[in-house]
């Protein structure tokens, strides 16, 4: 990785704006959207701040439709381009060939799909412990060391419905950061010491329909809200072993003060919704496991500390010939982290730089 990056990848953001400037709490705002890579400032890489805030630097944009566009788009190239795109697939295991190279996949059915070239974005450390057989010494190493990267932190997220349009709830379309106070790090401390007994040190409220130009002429009479609260895996992991929908009687209490927790600041910021909720549904770390196969509900998975950037050989190439890495893993956080690993994966795929293909348009 090039070295002006370096230098402040290898520090954290705490360093950094600590000496930039000594007001706490400007510090706190410059770093309050730290919940977009999922990792208090005290551990996160500057790098991926910096990242980060040049992203937003000039305004933010909402896919027309709905984010379900996002992958509805992509769909239609795939298929336009002759592939197939299959969804309740899941992968058993990499196929490798006589030589220990990739050659497809065998899927949960049993059902098996051969290709020149296998691309994973189900994670790193997803795809060298659960789907490659019997990884070599060399990826043992990148193994362990990802594991000592650790995961990002997680979060609960409650989905709201409301039975009435977004402009007559007098709702702002901008995205809502709330922080127990200026010293977030001791704050996400505090509370990782006592999750039973102190609520979550930091929200994000976002109102997707009303940021959608489309919504109303295709759910009229409908608002959705998402709220997300920064939790701690240690809350969950007692109810680790146990199944989907089916997690006992404390576990549905724990999610009913949570639910509670969250709508309580949902009515902070928007007092005029109070009574108006109609539907609420809370997914939990649990639910990230479920669904995406991760072990600590880290939805953003790698930390992105210092260490993380300094991972040689984590990269789009694995150490079992023709099988690539794409996604957050070989990026960074989040959905352009994401896409950008996909650039990074197909240049290694056409071994050649696909940047150059969008800069072509």
């Amino acid at each position: 990785m090039a070295a002006p990056f370096r230098s402040y990848a290898d520090r954290t953001v705490t360093e950094v704006l600590t000496e930039l400037t000594d007001d706490a709490e400007l510090r706190a705002v410059l770093s309050g959207h730290y919940g977009d890579y999922s990792l208090a400032p005290g551990r996160a890489s500057f790098g991926m701040h910096a990242m980060l805030i040049r992203h937003y630097i000039n305004g933010a944009n909402f896919p027309v439709g709905g984010s379900a566009r996002l992958a509805e788009t992509a769909t239609d190239v795939i298929t336009g381009a002759g592939g197939s795109v299959l969804i309740s697939a899941e992968v058993e295991r990499v196929v490798l060939d006589d030589k220990g190279a990739a050659c497809g996949v065998l899927m949960a059915d049993g059902k098996s799909f051969r290709a020149p070239l296998v691309i994973s974005d189900a994670g790193a450390l997803n795809t060298l412990t659960r789907l490659v057989p019997d990884p070599a010494s060399e990826a043992a190493r990148l193994v362990q060391s990802l594991r000592t990267v650790g995961p990002s932190q997680t979060y609960v997220m409650l989905n709201i419905g409301i039975r009435a349009s977004g402009d007559r709830l007098d709702l702002d379309p901008a995205n809502i950061w709330a922080h127990a106070g200026p010293d977030i790090d001791g704050d996400i401390a505090a509370f990782e010491a006592d999750p039973e007994h102190r609520t979550m040190p930091t929200y994000f409220i976002t109102f997707p329909s009303v940021k959608d130009p489309s919504w109303e002429s295709r759910y009229p009479g409908r608002t959705t809200i998402d709220i997300a609260g920064l939790t701690t895996w240690s809350l969950f992991e007692p109810y680790a072993g146990s199944a989907w929908m089916r997690r006992g009687a404390d576990y549905e209490r724990l999610k009913d003060r949570l639910t509670e927790e969250l709508l309580g600041q949902v009515f902070r910021f928007c007092p005029q919704l109070e009574g108006r909720i109609d539907h609420t549904e809370l997914a939990t770390p649990l639910s990230f496991n479920h669904f995406l196969g991760r072990e600590k509900g880290d939805f953003m998975s790698l930390a992105h500390t210092p260490q993380r950037f300094a991972l040689r050989d984590l990269g789009a190439h694995t150490h079992v010939p023709g099988l690539l890495l794409t996604g957050q893993d070989v990026a960074s956080a989040g959905v352009s982290g994401a896409i950008m690993g996909g650039v990074v994966a197909a240049s290694a795929a056409l071994e050649r730089d696909a940047l150059e293909d969008l800069a072509a348009g």
